[in-house]
């Protein structure tokens, strides 16, 4: 990206501020919060950087005056080029963009040495299980459909949730389904903070289907959306970040009512943003 020619000027203490202000704003897990502490990022020796540090997992933040680099680290991999440059400099999009798009693939590759499959993706079942009890809904964690799966699920605001956790992957699966009206509320959490790649003018009024057609009328000012040959629509980010598929209606020509059943399956969601969606989707 290509600085503007009268960017602002971030001062030193600048990232180590920013670093608090994002570990705030990420879930603690285990008991345990990120920290923040000064650091020198290897690909830059211009800008202020700060490094956030939970248990073995690590973020490098360098703060430029028109973005924000992030690179993640673990005891095996140091970060010497950014793994994603955001064009945000506050912390709340950056902390939102970080659970989306950063902290899944740093636990994707932490599970790489993970030895008993099993006992994790029960742990992590648990860890979820726990923060939506917090907010007051009843979970219920079973075996899921495939062999080495599980899922823990809850209903909440008219819609049910499930998380589906595969093998050792720490990466879940999230089906909501209910009124439309409360899935589209649902899954507009899952998306980036602030609009970023997504289709200009994406001509709603041409998709097949009133369900579908009033879903992408809900996603498209988020994120790129596209219609199926099936005539389900499929959205999500061109590159980072969670994506997903929201299911045809069995009648495409009857009436969509707020209370019309509505079925939107999202994958790459990690363990820290539907932890930190808890009070959203379980209130």
């Amino acid at each position: 990206m290509t600085p503007p020619l009268t960017a602002p000027t971030r001062a030193a203490g600048t990232a180590l501020t920013l670093a608090e202000d994002i570990a705030t704003l990420l879930p603690a897990r285990g008991g345990t919060v990120w920290t923040t502490e000064p650091y020198s990022a290897w690909w830059t020796a211009k800008h202020p950087a700060a490094r956030l540090v939970h248990g073995h997992r690590a973020l490098v933040v360098v703060a430029r005056p028109w973005d924000t680099q992030v690179g993640w680290q673990l005891p095996d991999r140091e970060p010497y080029t950014p793994d994603v440059t955001l064009p945000h400099v506050a912390a709340g999009p950056i902390a939102c963009e970080v659970l989306r798009q950063v902290l899944p693939v740093l636990d994707d590759q932490a599970a790489a040495t993970v030895t008993d499959p099993a006992r994790a993706r029960h742990t992590l079942l648990a860890e979820i299980s726990t923060a939506i009890r917090a907010q007051g809904a009843a979970t219920y964690e079973r075996a899921g459909l495939l062999v080495n799966t599980g899922t823990v699920s809850w209903g909440s605001g008219g819609a049910r949730y499930s998380a589906t956790l595969n093998g050792s992957n720490p990466v879940c699966d999230v089906q909501i389904t209910g009124p439309v009206h409360a899935v589209e509320k649902a899954v507009v959490h899952f998306l980036p903070a602030t609009p970023g790649e997504r289709r200009p003018g994406f001509p709603v009024d041409q998709v097949r289907g009133l369900l579908p057609r009033r879903l992408a009328a809900s996603l498209a000012p988020h994120t790129c959306v596209e219609q199926t040959e099936q005539g389900g629509i499929a959205f999500g980010p061109k590159k980072g970040g969670p994506y997903g598929y929201a299911a045809p209606a069995a009648d495409p020509a009857a009436r969509v009512r707020d209370t019309t059943p509505a079925s939107v399956d999202i994958h790459g969601v990690g363990i820290d943003l539907l932890l930190s969606l808890a009070p959203l989707l379980a209130r």
